[in-house]
C-alpha cells in the first residue's frame, strides 16, 4: 500500500514536471476581433467595463485610397472585425465611396507620429501584435497609442502622435461590442 501511495505520488510529480514551464504560455491570437480603445491596460471579458472604452471603426477621410481608425460613438450600424496575421492588421470593408469590398491590410510598420493606415493591397511584414492576445502593441510596445483630432474633426488612431489634442489610450482586441 505504501509502495502505491509512493508510486503515485511519484507518477503526479513526473506529470506537474513534464507539463510546466517556466514562461507563460501565449494565448492564441484571436481571429475576427473588434478593436476599442481605453484609458486602462488590463482586460476585461466584458468590453462594455473598460474604462472610458470607445469601439473603432475604418475611415475613410477624403476618399483616399488609404482608410484611417478612429474611435466611433454608439449608434454605428457596424463595426470592422479585424485579423492579425505577420505582423499586419486585415479588414474587409467597402472601397472608396462604398464601391466594392476589399481587404484592407496595415500599411507595413507603424511609426511615431503617423496615423495608423490601412491599404486596399498587400502590404509588407508590419510590426504589429498582441500582447498576452487582447493589447494592440507595436515592436513589442503597448504604451504609445493615441487618440488625435484628424481629418474632418474626427478622433484618429496614432502612433505616438505628439500634437496637443492626443490623449494617450491603450488598444484592445474584443470579441464584443463595448455599447
Amino acid at each position: 500500500m505504501y509502495t502505491t501511495t509512493l508510486l503515485y505520488a511519484a507518477i503526479a510529480l513526473l506529470t506537474t514536471l513534464t507539463t510546466a514551464s517556466p514562461f507563460a504560455r501565449q494565448p492564441p491570437l484571436p481571429t475576427n476581433f473588434l478593436l476599442v480603445t481605453t484609458t486602462q491596460c488590463p482586460s476585461t471579458l466584458n468590453s462594455s467595463a473598460l474604462a472610458s472604452v470607445s469601439a473603432t471603426s475604418l475611415f475613410d477621410p477624403y476618399n483616399q485610397k488609404n482608410y484611417l481608425l478612429r474611435t466611433i460613438a454608439p449608434g454605428y450600424g457596424s463595426l470592422p472585425r479585424f485579423n492579425l496575421t505577420n505582423g499586419d492588421m486585415s479588414s474587409l470593408a467597402p472601397g472608396i465611396e462604398g464601391v466594392g469590398v476589399y481587404e484592407y491590410n496595415s500599411t507595413g510598420g507603424v511609426t511615431a507620429g503617423k496615423e495608423l493606415m490601412f491599404a486596399p493591397s498587400v502590404e509588407p511584414k508590419g510590426n504589429l501584435g498582441l500582447k498576452n492576445g487582447y493589447l494592440l502593441t507595436v515592436g513589442g510596445q503597448e504604451e504609445g497609442w493615441t487618440i488625435c483630432q484628424g481629418a474632418l474633426e474626427e478622433s484618429v488612431i496614432y502612433w505616438k502622435g505628439n500634437a496637443t489634442s492626443c490623449v494617450p489610450t491603450y488598444i484592445h482586441a474584443v470579441q464584443d461590442a463595448p455599447y
